[in-house]
């Protein structure tokens, strides 16, 4: 591939086709997702969550069974992609995104190797914009719990036991506080929140996924597949499915 031209994907669904751009300066996300693509590894399988003005996700190799009513979601292909959160980048309608393990158990945010999801959204107010900034905040704080955690309990074994979980508490609580003295306040800047008010998005995730590309081609298939009707697992009840995948430059 040429290093100085962009890298795009057509994904073929049975619902349309969506090609995205895929951002060089997250090169571990970008080069996973070629791979993936060149190998034909998503032909077959599901969108097996789609959640209205949220996300389409997809990619779970187990779902390629396309079983009735099985709840997908737990395969990832074996592996993990280390995080690449660029502050740059933000969840604005048609962001190419991860999909990962929630912070309690995944505090380095590694991506599960082969899902993926399109960034659908809505458009949002100042007020609720407002609220996000808070919710970003609880996430952060709940965020550097999780990270400190399991950092003070790879250094030292005696935390992993019940009798020292207050000492643990303690020291956490110490190292947010010291933390949070240092980092600014979240706020999303007033560009971001005009594109959030005008084009939509999913401004709580800002800071806590990996984006690595956007749809440049498909926004109405992606719109089409958020408004199927899906089971209580959010599975939709008739499969959208990945029919192939091209990678091409220009």
């Amino acid at each position: 591939m040429d290093p100085d031209k962009p890298v795009y994907v057509t994904i073929r669904t049975n619902a349309g086709d969506v090609t995205v751009r895929l951002y060089d300066d997250t090169p571990l996300h970008r080069d996973n997702f070629i791979r993936l693509c060149q190998s034909n590894a998503h032909d077959g399988v599901l969108f097996h969550r789609v959640i209205k003005e949220f996300v389409v996700q997809g990619g779970d190799p187990e779902s390629k069974a396309q079983e009735p009513g099985v709840l997908y979601g737990n395969g990832d292909g074996g592996y993990t992609v280390p995080a690449e959160i660029l502050p740059h980048y933000f969840n604005k309608r048609g962001a190419l995104i991860d999909a990962k393990l929630g912070d309690a158990v995944n505090p380095k945010r590694a991506s599960a190797g082969t899902q993926f999801c399109f960034v659908q959204g809505k458009v949002l107010t100042d007020e609720e914009l407002d609220q996000i900034e808070i919710r970003i905040d609880n996430i952060r704080r709940n965020w550097l719990h999780s990270l400190f955690s399991h950092r003070l309990k790879a250094q030292n074994l005696v935390y992993e036991s019940e009798d020292f979980q207050t000492e643990l508490e303690e020291q956490v609580a110490l190292m947010i506080l010291d933390t949070l003295e240092i980092l600014p306040p979240v706020t999303i800047p007033a560009d971001r929140r005009e594109v959030y008010k005008t084009i939509g998005g999913v401004p709580h995730l800002d800071g806590s996924v990996n984006i690595f590309g956007e749809i440049v081609e498909g926004f109405d298939v992606v719109e089409k597949m958020s408004l199927v009707e899906t089971n209580k697992n959010d599975r939709p009840l008739t499969d959208l499915i990945v029919l192939s995948t091209k990678v091409f430059q220009k």
